[in-house]
């Protein structure tokens, strides 16, 4: 998604829940309406004033995703991150069964901002965790390495997948959900993912083949890898 489209994507979905807010103000002052039908519009009110905090709030991460990251830099190891983000989402790693492996022997970690990285690691872990077969025990596997002076980080699991030829745009997308009955969202966390990479001044590439699994591939350049 192009950044010139967020005031256009955030404007479209503000739209429908302040226009229903200014709807249900205009009836509330109605003189006709009884005790039950003020009940309802009152429902109503409260699930779009929720609604719109929650666009809201979802701005106000956006726009902290793309804030200058200069300072607060550490190295942030790798496994550490992956045994924070599993313990975290205990419940459902025990739930589905799932198997984390992990391959670091390559790259142990990196410096850079150890909050954007764990929202990198948990989205794409998440993601993998909420989309897997129901046929199948999930598997993640992460690995990373070293090519030249960068570093290549690869997630990958055996989920549902994502039909690339008719979806491939859209994945990175904000609110773009592609099964929305198999799990909660709201189509944010794979926006929030490549947001985080890029201002970090990585890129993220992704691959799938549905009933498969998918991989994320995340590639941070000289440039991005603050050296110590």
């Amino acid at each position: 998604m192009s950044w010139s489209n967020l005031p256009f994507i955030i404007s479209h979905n503000l739209r429908n829940p302040v226009a229903n807010i200014l709807g249900i103000n205009d009836l509330l002052k109605g003189q006709n309406i009884n005790a039950k039908e003020q009940a309802s519009l009152l429902e109503g009110l409260s699930h779009s004033v929720e609604k719109l905090d929650s666009i809201i709030v979802d701005l106000n991460n956006i726009m902290q995703a793309k804030q200058s990251v200069n300072e607060n830099r550490e190295f942030v190891a790798f496994g550490k991150l992956v045994d924070d983000v599993t313990y975290s989402v205990q419940n459902i790693v025990d739930a589905s069964a799932a198997t984390i492996l992990c391959d670091f022997g390559g790259a142990l970690g990196m410096n850079t901002v150890k909050s954007y990285l764990y929202s990198i690691f948990y989205n794409l872990i998440t993601n993998s965790l909420k989309y897997r077969r129901a046929d199948v025990l999930p598997v993640i596997t992460i690995k990373s390495g070293h090519v030249g002076d960068g570093i290549v980080i690869e997630f990958a699991d055996n989920g549902i997948g994502i039909d690339l030829e008719r979806k491939g745009s859209q994945v990175f997308g904000l609110y773009k959900r592609f099964h929305a009955g198999l799990a909660e969202g709201k189509g944010l966390g794979l926006f929030m993912v490549k947001t985080h990479v890029e201002t970090l001044g990585g890129k993220i590439e992704i691959s799938s083949k549905v009933n498969e699994g998918t991989v994320f591939t995340i590639r941070f350049d000289a440039a991005a890898v603050v050296q110590l």
